[in-house]
């Protein structure tokens, strides 16, 4: 078995008729792939859309393999983290359900698994807005040429490290390192995806497209506001986690790799607050001020503009002063 698509499911009866029909409706060698629902404990009828393709699918495409698997709602880390663990594939993938996969790609990304032996495979990614379908964003890699890379790099080229559905990870990397996702937080794949390219000694960039994510503009976790203080919490507890996670690392340059995603997750926290939150005693924001200096200190070229230059300068003699005036460092 080459590949493991493990895809979470939960409320989205709406979308994954067309994210089996992405993967089902590809040419492609059944024995090599196999597909791992979640049921996170789903409260509509998505579940009666992946029985239809369960008893159907093998009919009429023998070999073809789907796993269901079933627990009582846990969040989206949890879910991955029981198909995961349910994986025999060389490599596993994970896949939302209301995303789809390009058409295609299981044919030709079946000879490279077969052949390769890195820890983790880099694609592209179209994104798609939800109310006109129209495509806003594909991702870049580094040109039209497989390469080898590393967390350092994708962080200096600007090449966004999530979501976790840009990789191929192979799964006996994953197991050698407890790779798993950490539960009861959002933004699970800031947290995760640094976490492990910075254990990966092998990174491949491969510029294919493979995935079409589509930007939901109501109804998912992050993009309602009422999420706000859950979506701060965590990205405070990841800085953290990624802190811990250093002296795990591969080598200096993810060590380093690791500080600069720490930096950009300060930096996204600084932005996504207002002045209240930031000034707020019981928020414990002003705990972090000195590590978020020395991180701000560090890196006040980042992908700096000249504007953004000067203001990490004024960050560094007056945080609030900057925050006050809403602007971005």
């Amino acid at each position: 078995m080459l590949l493991s698509i493990v895809i979470p499911v939960y409320n989205s009866e709406k979308y994954v008729r067309h994210t089996l029909q992405s993967v089902f409706g590809q040419e492609f060698d059944r024995s090599q792939v196999e597909v791992i629902v979640v049921n996170d404990g789903t409260k509509d009828r998505s579940m009666d859309i992946v029985s239809e393709f369960a008893e159907n699918e093998p009919s009429k495409n023998p070999g073809t393999c789907i796993k269901i698997l079933e627990q009582e709602n846990q969040g989206l880390s949890a879910a991955r983290n029981t198909g995961l663990d349910a994986a025999t594939g060389k490599y596993v993938w994970f896949v939302d359900s209301d995303d789809w996969i390009e058409d295609g790609f299981l044919g030709k990304v079946l000879p490279l698994l077969q052949s390769s032996d890195t820890d983790v495979l880099l694609f592209r990614i179209r994104e798609h807005r939800e109310s006109d379908g129209k495509v806003v964003l594909e991702r870049t890699l580094f040109g039209d040429a497989e390469r080898d890379t590393d967390f350092l790099e994708l962080l200096q080229k600007r090449i966004d490290f999530t979501p976790m559905q840009l990789y191929l990870v192979r799964r006996e990397f994953m197991a050698e390192h407890g790779l798993k996702f950490v539960r009861g937080i959002v933004h699970e794949d800031m947290e995760f995806a640094p976490r492990m390219l910075s254990q990966a000694k092998t990174v491949k960039a491969v510029p294919w497209f493979h995935y079409n994510y589509l930007w939901r503009e109501s109804g998912s976790l992050t993009s309602t506001p009422t999420n706000r203080k859950k979506r701060i919490e965590s990205l405070l507890s990841i800085i953290d986690m990624l802190r811990d996670a250093n002296s795990l690392a591969n080598g200096e340059r993810n060590r380093k790799a690791l500080e600069t995603a720490r930096f950009w997750l300060y930096r996204k926290v600084f932005n996504f607050m207002d002045y209240g939150e930031f000034t707020a005693p019981e928020n414990g924001f002003a705990a972090r001020i000195g590590e978020m200096k020395s991180l701000v200190r560090s890196h006040l070229a980042y992908r700096a503009t000249s504007m953004m230059f000067i203001r990490r300068l004024v960050f560094l003699a007056s945080p609030g002063c900057l925050k006050k005036r809403n602007k971005v460092i």
